[in-house]
């Protein structure tokens, strides 16, 4: 529920997702999970909101509260994290990329970390976690992901849901979801275009520092 430019972060996201054209958004929930539900409800605007309660949160980690929502993740989904901030274009052009299966990217800075994609003629060849990065890792061709992803219905049923069911009953719940794409790539289950952020602004809202930027990256931008 942190707020920049005077409205929570989940509130931008819910908004852009709105104007796009999403009409059903399921939300996982843990820390302050009612402050959540009473602050947006049953709709937002015309576009439903189905709540998910990962009541170890404190224990797990997104692997964990997507595998609670995965009844309802058997279609074409958008799958992005609670705490962007984005132009909402930058999910239109996400849903015209020609691949069902697609991440947002952009290319990798010094000052970035975490999840990053090799690439081949606009498809991943491989989704490296933070943790499997070694010292030699080489940036070079790097793309960061910006954790906004689009998956069509039949990767879901057929691949994502099986393996992020793998993941849970073998007790890897503090694992990242990223690790389910990372294993269906490297297994050439998937084939996961990648689509550059271009011009459109977007930034991960981590630590003071990050919503100190949201504000000055988004004070000129409608959101």
């Amino acid at each position: 529920m942190v707020e920049v430019l005077g409205k929570p972060i989940l509130e931008h996201e819910l908004a852009s997702l709105q104007q796009v054209g999403v009409d059903h958004c399921v939300i996982v929930v843990g820390y302050l999970c009612e402050l959540v539900r009473e602050r947006f409800g049953a709709m937002f605007g015309d576009m439903r909101l189905t709540y998910v309660t990962n009541e170890e949160h404190l224990k797990t980690n997104n692997i964990y509260s997507l595998w609670l929502a995965r009844h309802l993740l058997a279609d074409d989904i958008l799958l992005l994290d609670g705490d962007l901030l984005f132009e909402p274009e930058l999910i239109t052009d996400l849903m015209g990329q020609p691949h069902a299966d697609a991440a947002v990217v952009e290319a990798f800075q010094p000052f970035m970390n975490g999840t990053v994609i090799l690439s081949e003629h606009g498809v991943a060849t491989s989704l490296v976690l933070g943790a499997n990065q070694s010292a030699g890792f080489r940036y070079n061709d790097a793309l960061k992901t910006v954790n906004i992803y689009k998956i069509s219905q039949g990767t879901m049923r057929e691949h994502f849901l099986p393996k992020l069911d793998w993941f849970v009953t073998e007790g890897l719940t503090e694992q990242f979801y990223e690790a389910v794409l990372a294993g269906l790539i490297s297994e050439g289950k998937i084939q996961l275009g990648v689509h550059q952020t271009g011009n459109r602004r977007w930034i991960e809202v981590d630590t003071k520092e990050d919503l100190a930027n949201a504000e000055d990256l988004f004070t000129t931008v409608q959101l």
